[in-house]
């Protein structure tokens, strides 16, 4: 078997061969780049998950602080109105 001696055919064989080792480079590092991006994305999604959570239980704590005080108050209401029906014993 002879190589050719053309210098047209080494110079496409050359370009082929240099166009598949950029393709494959490019594929290398388009790769790397998405395992990148959605490690990031996975990331956010960890991090908004852990605000929400954390606001939920911001106003649940809220929620629980004001319904003690909306009960006190009642309690205070209840207590003041009873209060006011029982009429008193003058000694």
């Amino acid at each position: 078997m002879r190589l050719p001696n053309d210098p047209i055919v080494l110079l496409t064989f050359a370009l082929a061969v240099g166009g598949n080792i950029t393709w494959a480079l490019l594929f290398f590092a388009n790769s790397i780049k998405r395992k990148y991006a959605a490690e990031r994305d996975f990331n956010h999604l960890k991090n908004n998950q852990a605000q929400i959570s954390d606001s939920i239980a911001i106003c649940l704590k809220d929620m629980d602080t004001r319904f003690d005080r909306v009960d006190r108050d009642l309690l205070e209401i209840k207590a003041y109105l009873l209060g006011k029906a029982i009429p008193r014993r003058e000694e």
